[in-house]
């Protein structure tokens, strides 16, 4: 996803050396698309 890192985390760079700096877990972006894809999968079945 642009703009965020292996993590998922907003990055300005992208590079490992940065991950320390980062306080966010996750994104809540990416947060948001997880949950509609498991509300998506379990409305299939």
């Amino acid at each position: 996803m642009p703009g965020l890192n292996h993590l998922f985390q907003t990055a300005k760079t992208g590079a490992i050396s940065e991950y320390a700096q980062i306080e966010e877990t996750i994104a809540p972006e990416v947060l948001e698309l997880i949950g509609k894809w498991i509300l998506d999968k379990i409305s299939e079945k």
